[in-house]
């Protein structure tokens, strides 16, 4: 699992600078000179205390512990002379194979390991573009490692991307403009591996047409070979969804498993469960409720959506008012065919 600084589960790495984002130069100058040496480096904003006044720092490292930071710290100031501080690291953590680990930090993605980190990707929002308003800027990259710890998928700039451990340029997965990927923070999602590493599903970004009909625009599940020939969109024409919320793959890799619903319904949180395999043939598991249905029977399908133990898990939502503002929320399973 991935250790994540925003999830309870704090990450450190050493403070070596920080000036006001309107002087970012001399922060951009430390942190160019900190990666040329080797280091794992990254930029990130912050707010000063007291004033409140944006801050563009720059930090070294990425430590589960705030004793091993302290550590590293210590032996970085002997050989380098900066002042630093151990603290809060806006990073993320996941393991890779053969003891490596991909970083994700404001301003790029590494990896580290044997040899030493390498820089696999900077994120296209450089940090000599981040203005003075707003919260730190940490990217919601999603990423997800395959199953054999080679190899990440990442969103950048609404566009969905594989780098591997040999460090060679991320594989852009698709194209410019559609589909757009990134978070859903009401029904956050990662893309996810097929069981072989071949393939990558996904969703497009949730957007709202602000036109005259006014409203969500379709989700579609998406397949990419992981390999970055051709991107697909396995719901669009499914006809049972307009948007998907949740998915997981089967076990046998062929098929995967979805909550989809219509997004034209204000009170839905979800909607029917289905199977679709890769070459786009449906099943339906659990149909979606009739949207005219009255409170006492409509009933929905919710994620998120998790294969243990032979079994696919998910949740079953139900109203308990005509109003539709109090739900009851069960866990449910169904047995997975081989």
């Amino acid at each position: 699992m991935p250790a994540w600084a925003e999830s309870g589960n704090a990450l450190y790495s050493i403070e070596v600078g920080a000036v006001r984002l309107d002087e970012r130069v001399d922060a951009l100058r430390t942190y160019l000179w900190l990666k040329d040496k080797g280091y794992l480096v990254y930029l990130h904003r912050a707010f000063a205390a007291g004033d409140g006044r944006p801050m563009l720092r720059v930090a070294v490292g990425a430590f589960t512990r705030r004793g091993a930071a302290a550590e590293f710290g210590r032996a970085f100031g002997a050989a380098e002379g900066l002042p630093h501080a151990v603290a809060p690291a806006p990073v993320e953590i996941l393991p890779g194979a053969d003891g490596r680990e991909f970083v994700v930090t404001p301003s790029a993605l590494w990896v580290r390991g044997v040899g030493g980190p390498r820089e696999l990707h900077p994120f296209t929002e450089k940090p000599t573009h981040w203005d003075l308003h707003g919260a730190n800027r940490v990217p919601n990259t999603m990423a997800a490692v395959s199953p054999r710890g080679d190899a990440v998928a990442f969103a950048d700039e609404s566009r969905l991307f594989v780098a591997t451990l040999d460090g060679r340029p991320a594989v852009a997965l698709t194209d410019r403009g559609a589909p757009g990927v990134g978070p859903d923070h009401t029904f956050p999602w990662r893309p996810r591996w097929s069981p072989d590493g071949q393939y990558i599903a996904f969703l497009e970004q949730a957007i709202w047409d602000s036109g005259p009909d006014f409203g969500p625009l379709p989700v579609g599940l998406w397949l990419a070979r992981a390999d970055g020939v051709g991107a697909r969109c396995l719901t669009c024409d499914a006809g049972v969804a307009d948007v998907v919320r949740w998915f997981a793959w089967h076990p046998g890799g062929d098929r995967l498993l979805f909550v989809g619903g219509s997004g034209l319904v204000a009170r839905s949180v979800g909607g029917g469960l289905y199977g679709i395999g890769t070459d786009g043939t449906v099943r339906t598991l659990i149909a979606a409720p009739d949207p005219d249905a009255g409170w006492r029977t409509y009933e929905e399908i919710a994620g998120p959506l998790t294969v243990a133990d032979g079994h696919l898990q998910f949740r079953r939502v139900r109203w308990l008012d005509e109003a539709f503002e109090t739900q009851s929320v069960t866990g449910d399973r169904l047995p997975v065919d081989r």
